[in-house]
């Protein structure tokens, strides 16, 4: 129980599970949306060590608190390994000094393949709900869990798609932009592509795609490949950023700073990490 308190006053002020409203949405009433994307810190994965992972990690905190962003997204893996209770302690414990509220994505290395009960328990345990809708500025931010439309029990995969899909169709009444964080991207180049570690299988992509797009998602933002990619389905931007872990494309240290303005367009900036 002493775990659970610390970690849900860690995490409870930016993962918001609310009911979502009836109330209409327009383009009058959306504002502009900066948006922090943090990908894969992962620590203990880097080729430096553990510790130079952990202070990576806390000097993107401290640039991303010098931004000041409406909402902090981290895309998955957390930790290198989810069994090593230190590496979660120390990234919870780095989270809880970011400013802005904080949402977050599983990974496959903060639940692992095949998605197990005892796996979705303890990474509840650790980071709070897996499937969380946040509201902020006219925009619905959707954190899913990518690691239920891989190999998972059937009974979670239902309950994950339910809340999906109602939280879209909810957005799609009234007329709200979705912004979508996961762990894995539905595609690394093309959506025909084979199924393969870094993708969603090609059954689940094609059906994700077509709803996002009939529901109004605008970005899809992602991690898990560790190589900077921007690509497109119809009007859907999906965007996997840089890593304070490894980058396998040599891409420098940092992060992305995703502004969307009321017309749907944006900018979408790497933040260098400062030494």
């Amino acid at each position: 129980m002493q775990r659970r308190t610390f970690i849900k006053s860690i995490l409870i002020a930016g993962i918001s599970q609310s009911v979502l409203e009836a109330d209409e949405s327009s383009e009058n009433s959306r504002e502009k949306i900066t948006l922090a994307q943090l990908c894969d810190p992962q620590l203990g994965f880097g080729k430096d060590g553990f510790d130079a992972d952990v202070a990576r990690l806390k000097r993107e905190i401290e640039m991303v608190n010098e931004l000041k962003p409406d909402v902090v997204l981290f895309a998955g893996d957390m930790v290198n390994n989810v069994a090593d209770e230190k590496s979660v302690k120390t990234f919870l414990k780095l989270v809880a000094e970011i400013k802005p509220p904080v949402m977050l994505t599983a990974g496959n290395h903060d639940l692992p393949d095949p998605v197990t009960d005892e796996g979705l328990k303890r990474y509840r345990n650790y980071f709070g709900q897996d499937f969380s809708p946040r509201e902020c500025k006219g925009h619905l931010i959707v954190s899913a869990n990518s690691q239920l439309w891989r190999a998972a029990v059937q009974e979670e995969q239902d309950k994950h798609e339910r809340l999906f899909r109602d939280a879209l169709q909810s957005a799609k009444r009234r007329e709200m932009p979705v912004i979508l964080l996961t762990h894995v991207p539905p595609f690394v180049k093309s959506i025909d592509e084979k199924d393969e570690y870094f993708n969603l299988p090609r059954s689940k992509r094609t059906e994700l795609l077509q709803l996002c797009e009939s529901s109004g998602v605008v970005v899809w933002l992602a991690g898990h490949t560790h190589r900077t990619a921007k690509r497109n389905y119809n009007n859907i931007a999906i965007l996997n950023g840089e890593t304070t872990s490894q980058n396998f494309d040599q891409h420098p240290f940092g992060f992305r700073l995703l502004t969307i303005y009321p017309d749907k367009k944006f900018d979408w900036e790497f933040q260098k990490l400062k030494d």
